[in-house]
């Protein structure tokens, strides 16, 4: 079920990435174009993806397992953060800018689009809760340490500009409306749910607008990407799952948390590369690589957890 579950979305991304593709090689798009819809999509439609998610309501069974997910969650990141200072030395990585896309991308996996429904695949529906608590994180931590990690110069000035950006500011009231229990009206909730709707398919054609401007060679031969498809889709997860074993009993947290460990690259990488100005070659390749990988990597991973 779980293997068919991450083939089926797979086969979707790749779809889409081949439309991203064929258009950008057949001159529908071009450079300029691409660059508006990821302006468009980095600060229009993920931030009301951003706010969508965050509707969740806040119930009993919530309160009894935070303290619980509140220890997976930093075990999570302290792993992903981990790796983030380590593969740039080991891919032999000597750009600031380019250490700051494999940073990032070690960080930040597609919990979204391949999360949920992979998810709901492996350990039923009941697991669609822990997956929305890990996209708000990752939606907090992405607008924010995602940024600074992209640009390390404009971090280094901690310019005010860099967190007043609309991913962050809708982070912050999401959580705001998350905490107080309060709800989006109808209207401007439907209208919130169609634009986030639209940010994954529009992700993957930039991912395979970008691929279209690259070398295929460049793939096979690319040492940074290899070192992070590695590291993204199988030491990371491992490494999780050996930690949180020793202290966590229940196995759905330990499971929904490993397996968004092994989800390839998150597509924000290509936008925010592209929006920031950093190297969105390298960030298409890493996205496209691990996302192809996946299919084998992901139902090898579950083994360890069902």
């Amino acid at each position: 079920m779980g293997f068919f579950a991450v083939a089926y979305s797979i086969a979707i991304l790749f779809i889409l990435i081949a439309a991203g593709f064929l258009c950008m090689r057949a001159g529908i798009f071009t450079r300029d174009a691409i660059h508006g819809i990821t302006s468009f999509v980095v600060n229009v439609t993920l931030p009301a993806l951003i706010l969508q998610s965050m509707q969740v309501p806040v119930t009993d069974a919530m309160r009894s397992q935070l303290v619980p997910l509140l220890l997976v969650l930093v075990a999570f990141y302290g792993v992903s953060f981990a790796a983030a200072f380590l593969v740039p030395r080991l891919s032999g990585t000597t750009s600031d800018l380019e250490t700051g896309v494999i940073r990032f991308m070690m960080i930040f996996s597609n919990l979204g689009f391949m999360g949920f429904p992979v998810s709901a695949a492996v350990f039923g529906p009941e697991s669609l809760f822990y997956v929305s608590i890990f996209n708000m994180t990752f939606s907090l931590l992405v607008f924010s340490v995602g940024v600074i990690l992209l640009r390390p110069d404009m971090g280094k000035y901690l310019d005010r500009k860099l967190f007043l950006n609309p991913g962050i500011l809708a982070s912050g009231v999401g959580l705001g409306l998350f905490l107080t229990g309060a709800r989006i009206p109808g209207p401007f909730a439907d209208a919130l749910d169609l634009l986030g709707s639209v940010t994954s398919p529009l992700a993957m054609i930039i991912v395979g607008a970008f691929l279209a401007t690259l070398p295929a060679e460049r793939l096979l031969t690319d040492r940074a990407v290899w070192t992070v498809a590695s590291f993204r889709l199988l030491i990371i997860p491992v490494s999780l799952y050996l930690i949180l074993r020793l202290f966590i009993t229940d196995p759905l947290i330990l499971g929904v948390a490993v397996l968004l460990a092994a989800m390839p690259v998150a597509a924000n990488t290509v936008m925010l590369a592209e929006e920031y100005r950093v190297d969105t070659g390298l960030a298409s390749r890493g996205v496209f690589l691990t996302t192809v990988l996946c299919i084998l990597t992901i139902p090898l991973i579950t083994t360890l957890l069902v």
